[in-house]
C-alpha cells in the first residue's frame, strides 16, 4: 500500500508542479496520429490536457498492476508495476500532457489482458479478436503502434496453439477500427487526404541531439537501471511456472517491438518512448521484488528516484 500511495502522491506532485509552472510548450504532437483534429484541438487547452493525461497515466498503471496481480506474474501482489509505470511516465517534462503515445498505452495494456487471458483455452476467438480490435484502436491514436500485431502473432505461437481461425480473427479485429473510421470520414470529409497526410509525416528529418546536465543524469540512471534489471529478468525467466515464463517471453518480444516503434516515429523525444514504459515498469518490478542483493538495487532505487527529482524540478 505504500507503494500505491506514495506512486499516487508522486504523480501528482510532479504533474501538479508541471502543469502550473510550463517551462518551454512542447508541439502538439499530432503528425503520427489518424486522430490530429482532435489532438490539434485539446493543445489549446494545456490545463485540461494536463488533467486528462494525469487521469490515463493512473488508469493505465492500475490496469496493467492489475493484470500482473491477477494473472500471478510475479507469484506476488504487489504494486511495483503501478509505482514504476507512474514514474517511467513522470520522468520527463515532455512526459506532462495528453498525447496520442499515452492513449495507445492504454490500448496495448488491455491488449495484453487479452492475450495472457487466452491461455490454455481451448476457444479464445473472441480474446484474439480482441486483442488485434485493441491493436487497432491504439494504432488509430498512434500509428507506429502497427508493429505490435508481431507481438500479438508471437504471442499466438509462444502462449497458445495457433490456428487459421484465431490468426484470420486477430486480423478482422485489427482492420475494423480503420473500417469505421476511414468510411465515417468518407462520409463526412470526403477530401481530407489520407494517404498524403501520412506518407508526408513519416519522413525523417536530421536530428540535432542536445541535453542539459539534468537530461544526462535521468538518462544514465534509467538506463543503467534497466540494464541490470533486463539482465536479472533474462536470466530468471525460466525459475517461474510454464504460463509465466510464456508472458516473460512474450515481454521481452514486446521490448524488442517497441524499441522498433521508438525507431520508425518521425518525432523523437520522451513521448516516443512512453509505450516502453509498459514492459519496462513489469522488468524493474521483478527485479526489485525477487533479487537477493541488498546494495545494489537500495543504491539503484534511490538514484533514480533522485534523478527524477533532479529532471523534473531543477
Amino acid at each position: 500500500m505504500f507503494l500505491l500511495v506514495s506512486g499516487i502522491m508522486f504523480c501528482l506532485v510532479l504533474w501538479t508542479t508541471a502543469i502550473l509552472h510550463p517551462g518551454e510548450v512542447t508541439r502538439s504532437y499530432t503528425d503520427i496520429t489518424l486522430l490530429a483534429p482532435f489532438f490539434d484541438w485539446i493543445h489549446n487547452f494545456p490545463m485540461v490536457k494536463g488533467v486528462l493525461g494525469v487521469a490515463l497515466l493512473l488508469l493505465i498503471a492500475g490496469l496493467w498492476n492489475r493484470l500482473v496481480n491477477k494473472h500471478s506474474l510475479l507469484k506476488q501482489s504487489t504494486y511495483f508495476p503501478f509505482f514504476f509505470m507512474v514514474i517511467l511516465l513522470s520522468c520527463r517534462t515532455p512526459l506532462i500532457g495528453f498525447y496520442p503515445s499515452l492513449v495507445a498505452s492504454l490500448f496495448l495494456v488491455l491488449f495484453l489482458d487479452r492475450m495472457i487471458s487466452s491461455y490454455k483455452k481451448e476457444r479464445a476467438l473472441s480474446d484474439i479478436f480482441d486483442a488485434g480490435l485493441f491493436i487497432g484502436i491504439a494504432t488509430l491514436f498512434y500509428i507506429p503502434s502497427i508493429v505490435f500485431l508481431m507481438v500479438l502473432w508471437v504471442g499466438l505461437f509462444t502462449i497458445r496453439a495457433i490456428s487459421g481461425r484465431e490468426l484470420l480473427g486477430s486480423i478482422i479485429g485489427f482492420i475494423l477500427p480503420f473500417i469505421f473510421t476511414f468510411t465515417y470520414n468518407l462520409v463526412f470529409y470526403p477530401a481530407y487526404p489520407w494517404y498524403n497526410k501520412i506518407a508526408s509525416k513519416f519522413v525523417y528529418h536530421a536530428i540535432h541531439l542536445s541535453f542539459s546536465w539534468q537530461q544526462w543524469i535521468i538518462m544514465i540512471c534509467v538506463f543503467i537501471t534497466a540494464a541490470i534489471s533486463l539482465w536479472f529478468f533474462v536470466n530468471k525467466a525460466s525459475d517461474n511456472v510454464l504460463k509465466t515464463q510464456k508472458f516473460w517471453n512474450l515481454v521481452v518480444w514486446f521490448i524488442f517491438i517497441a524499441i522498433v516503434s521508438v525507431l520508425i516515429c518521425p518525432v523523437k523525444d520522451s513521448r516516443a518512448f512512453a509505450i516502453l514504459a509498459i514492459p519496462g515498469s513489469f522488468v524493474l518490478s521483478a527485479y526489485f521484488l525477487k533479487t537477493r542483493a541488498k546494495l545494489v538495487p537500495e543504491l539503484l532505487f534511490l538514484s533514480l528516484m533522485g534523478a527524477v527529482i533532479i529532471s523534473m524540478f531543477f
